[in-house]
């Protein structure tokens, strides 16, 4: 019989320094190899009266666990607008033979932030003493989080364009952080002196031009619709990918396409593109506090991971 656990279950017995751990481990083995992330696969078609987009992002962990998170969306097209949708993640344990689905909001919000902070942790100049973000939404929450575990930075600057905004990123993650946590207007002001920089903003237009050139940035992109670096940063500093071929159709690298440049990619020997796997096992020290940008498009193994912990825990309080 197939189990289900709740965004509810997973949040009493996963921490923010569980989910840490559990996306750094799963970044080292995919450098390994150990872990394997396949292309995303996206489906459209028709469901009567109703457009169905479906997204499926498999992943593996050899040997132990097989899974993939499946996000519905179904679009009612008389309206235009957005019916319904549903994001689940699948495990299935290849010794135990148990099967299990997620609930896949937690999971995804939180590995998220935690990618951005250990991009930070892998190739920033360490200390970072203030971490900038950009951005209020539930992924910028999850990354307020993260960094405060991870890096263990003085302050976090966060920015927003309205106060509302601002006011409700203070009162739901100020008292969970144990570094001061400042709320500021602009991103000039966010910025400025900032030794790590963090973007979670939709937006279609670049935010975010030039800084000094030590600082890192970590941007949490994916989606084509989004630009929130200028694309001719891409090519000034290293990149460093989560998956070299997929962040190819985030906002930023497909305007870089039709201008016809090519990202700044750190090689290998092979002339293959070195990701954030390479660079969590240590193999890109050598760029730390030269500003290098890391590019996050979401990996399945994350959910994969993370979902295995969040399991192991359960069977062990049962």
């Amino acid at each position: 019989m197939k189990q289900y656990i709740s965004d509810e279950q997973i949040a009493s017995v996963m921490t923010t320094r569980d989910f840490v751990e559990s996306c750094d481990e799963a970044f080292r083995l995919y450098g390994l190899g150990k872990m394997v992330s396949p292309l995303r696969k996206e489906e459209v078609s028709r469901e009567g009266e109703m457009d169905l987009f479906r997204l499926v992002m498999p992943g593996w962990w050899k040997g132990k666990f097989t899974g993939q998170k499946v996000i519905e969306e179904r679009s009612d097209v008389k309206v235009g607008r957005l019916g319904s949708r549903t994001a689940v993640i699948e495990l299935e344990d290849m010794r135990k033979g148990d099967r299990i689905s997620f609930d896949a909001e937690r999971i995804t919000n939180m590995r998220t932030g935690a990618a951005g902070a250990l991009g930070a942790k892998y190739l920033a100049k360490m200390p970072v003493r203030t971490a900038a973000i950009l951005g209020t939404g539930r992924i910028a929450q999850a990354l307020g989080r993260c960094i405060d575990v991870a890096l263990a930075p003085e302050t976090i600057r966060v920015t927003s364009r309205t106060a509302e905004r601002r006011a409700a990123y203070q009162a739901d993650v100020g008292g969970d952080l144990s570094c001061d946590l400042d709320m500021v207007a602009d991103i000039e002001a966010c910025i400025d002196g900032a030794d790590a920089i963090f973007t979670s903003v939709p937006t279609p237009e670049p935010i975010l031009f030039d800084v000094e050139s030590h600082v890192h940035i970590s941007v949490i992109g994916g989606d084509g619709r989004s630009t929130q670096l200028d694309p001719g940063l891409l090519t000034r500093r290293f990149v460093v990918p989560d998956h070299g071929e997929q962040v190819l159709k985030s906002g930023e690298f497909l305007a870089l396409c039709e201008r016809e440049k090519t990202p700044r990619w750190v090689k290998g020997e092979e002339d293959e593109i070195l990701n954030i796997g390479h660079a969590s096992l240590g193999h890109l020290e050598h760029l730390r506090g030269q500003g290098c940008i890391a590019y996050s498009s979401g990996l399945a193994i994350q959910d994969v991971h993370a979902a295995a912990i969040v399991w192991g825990k359960i069977r062990e309080i049962k």
